[in-house]
């Protein structure tokens, strides 16, 4: 398949996926402080040519035809959303460190900037549902309080929902029914807004079905908002910021306020978050690359390779090879 012939052949918003095409690769926000890990794809949207809302609903059937089979068998990171729903069959797809074994009625929700793996050794039919953050910012309008709830409901979506034959009935017809309207040859502006209320009909359902019995209380006031800022601030800082004083300047408060704040969100203080965001990183490239350990220290903003083996075998209980070697990492790192 040439350059030509993908771009004739995607005609709406698509996943870009990095084939050997000659077309540029979106890089994800990590990137902007840390190498690319050399074993996982970074997979981005190739905006069209008509400002298309950054939403689209497909078959997986179509998904497995816009790239080679090798694409999906390889580890990815993407700066988008994925929502996948199995209609028939089961698929064990690995998304960081879990491996989710998803049947008729699941839905697995995949975040930007997680590693995930997609699974076909097994036959299944299925939905892929793509969107960008920004897609569920209203045009036009700044975001107000409604429009942070939301986001903060989504941030709360467990990764598997495993739903009840009703609510995959209605999930099923409401993205035949995105994809439908994607097609949409109307004004552009009117069909944009169309698809960002059908993805928070589809989300806000998921949230309300995973909500807990009814009369459970939902944090309220500006707790959530600061959280959420500090979530960013953290997600785009986190390799080159481990202090929390850096995170509670930024922010405009206190390191205790900043620390009641993830206490009452998270459930643990500021400087637990921080370094579970190093960990995840850490254990992400030992995992699934073979970079050597101290490389992965300095991405990481480790200055002394002794410093990140210290980091590591505190929080974790082992060093860093150990944990390479637990996962069945067989690789000679690259120096």
């Amino acid at each position: 398949m040439n350059e030509e012939s993908e771009a004739s052949s995607f005609p709406h918003w698509m996943p870009f996926i990095e084939v050997k095409s000659g077309l540029n690769m979106v890089k994800i926000r990590q990137n902007h402080v840390m190498k690319k890990a050399p074993d996982i794809t970074s997979v981005g949207f190739n905006p069209p040519s008509d400002t298309r809302l950054a939403v689209e609903a497909m078959s997986i059937a179509e998904l497995r035809q816009r790239a080679p089979p090798e694409h999906f068998e390889q580890l990815q990171r993407a700066d988008f959303y994925r929502l996948i729903g199995v209609l028939e069959g089961a698929t064990s797809p690995m998304v960081d460190f879990s491996t989710y074994s998803a049947h008729t009625g699941d839905w697995l929700l995949v975040r930007p900037g997680q590693v995930f793996r997609y699974d076909f050794s097994r036959p299944w039919v299925g939905w892929l549902l793509v969107f960008l953050p920004d897609s569920l910012a209203a045009a036009g309008r700044s975001r107000g309080q409604e429009e942070f709830d939301l986001l903060r409901r989504i941030e709360e979506l467990d990764c598997l929902h495993s739903l009840h034959s009703e609510q995959h009935d209605w999930m099923n017809l409401n993205l035949r029914q995105i994809q439908r309207d994607g097609t949409l040859p109307e004004d552009v502006a009117l069909r944009n807004e169309l698809l960002r209320l059908q993805l928070a009909n589809t989300l806000l359902r998921l949230s309300l079905w995973q909500a807990p019995a009814a009369g459970s209380s939902v944090p309220q006031g500006s707790g959530p908002a600061s959280f959420r800022r500090f979530r960013k601030l953290l997600e785009a800082q986190f390799a080159a910021q481990h202090q929390v004083q850096y995170y509670a300047n930024a922010l405009g408060m206190s390191e205790k306020t900043l620390s009641r704040v993830c206490l009452t969100a998270a459930g643990v203080p500021a400087k637990v978050l921080i370094n579970q965001r190093l960990l995840l990183e850490a254990k992400r490239l030992l995992a699934h690359t073979s970079l050597a350990v101290q490389a992965i220290g300095r991405d990481l903003g480790f200055e002394e390779a002794t410093n990140f083996v210290k980091f590591f075998r505190k929080e974790v209980g082992v060093t860093p090879l150990a944990f390479r070697g637990a996962q069945g990492d067989t690789r000679v790192p690259k120096k």
